[in-house]
């Protein structure tokens, strides 16, 4: 258990960067990371008796990015090449059940549900939900992400999946 104020600053820092997100302020977004980040959401596997399986380190992901990649990806989303986002998906963001563990050395491993909701030309919607796992390094009085892990909880996704987690 951490204290009240390390959760609360903690919970304020996932929700601003939900609403980075929300609101397609991407360059910021990427801010959080540190230089060395992994983006990282394995797929998922089913397997008889284990619903929350996961592909492996190493095997199928639908996103093993460094920052550089998550980068490209932005510019990549700011051009007219992103068909799939043209004109850009309206998307809402939400976290939830934030759980903090200090495994030491000022980082934070933290882990939360997430909502994410994604509306494009007035007909097509989709939901992702599912959970993150963060480390998070001190970055003078906030942190950076160094680590995220996405497990979303479908196994099936839009093939012109084109958003952040």
């Amino acid at each position: 258990m951490v204290g009240v104020e390390l959760q609360h600053r903690v919970e304020q820092f996932l929700y601003r960067e939900a609403r980075l997100l929300s609101e397609r302020r991407l360059e910021e977004w990427l801010d959080l990371f540190t230089d060395d980040a992994r983006y990282w959401m394995p797929a998922r596997v089913t397997v008889d008796g284990q619903p929350d399986a996961v592909a492996a380190d190493g095997e199928m992901a639908f996103f093993d990015d460094d920052k550089a990649f998550m980068s490209a990806r932005v510019e990549r989303l700011r051009s007219s090449l992103a068909h799939a986002e043209q004109p850009p998906s309206r998307m809402r963001y939400f976290v939830s059940n934030v759980e903090i563990e200090e495994p030491g050395g000022g980082e934070l491993d933290v882990r939360c549900n997430l909502l994410a909701y994604q509306s494009r030309l007035e007909r097509t919607e989709a939901m992702y939900v599912g959970r993150r796992e963060d480390r998070l390094r001190p970055d003078g009085a906030s942190w950076r992400i160094a680590l995220r892990k996405i497990v979303l909880d479908q196994t099936l996704v839009p093939r012109t999946m084109s958003t952040f987690f």
